[in-house]
């Protein structure tokens, strides 16, 4: 008798030992999947980091900065989520090689999209500050 209760003992914590992994499994895979997900929507998505503050920051972009050095510029600035999103929306784009040096004004409500038309000239409204423009007139001669 006692054979056997030590052996039913012995399957009954072998299944649950087995049904702990099994659930520790299916919660990793959870979050790497929502993990993906959140990364992968951070990327295709033009949402904004907060749609609601509308208070800009200069952020400046200098000759010869990294694509790195840019995108941690702007997670600084808290007008980014994710870093290394941004990184991989420019370099889908191709607007990796295309940014432009100079301070821009750049809000939290404005999308990745809009930051990266800002920072490559793309952009009309909000261009990075031009020292020499046609006009004469220079910024710096205030």
């Amino acid at each position: 008798m006692a054979f056997d209760s030590a052996r039913s003992m012995k399957r009954m914590l072998k299944f649950l030992f087995g049904l702990l992994i099994n659930v520790c499994i299916l919660f990793c895979l959870v979050k790497a999947f929502s993990y993906s997900y959140d990364f992968a929507y951070q990327v295709f998505a033009t949402k904004a980091l907060n749609a609601a503050d509308t208070k800009t920051v200069n952020v400046q972009v200098l000759p010869d900065e990294s694509v790195l050095d840019v995108a941690d510029s702007l997670k600084k600035a808290k007008v980014i989520d994710n870093k290394y999103a941004f990184i991989l929306k420019l370099r889908i784009g191709g607007y990796a090689s295309k940014i432009e040096a100079g301070t821009y004004q750049i809000a939290p409500c404005n999308t990745n999209t809009e930051i990266i038309d800002m920072i490559t000239g793309n952009s009309t409204s909000d261009s990075p500050d031009d020292s020499g423009s046609s006009d004469g007139d220079s910024k710096d001669d205030n």
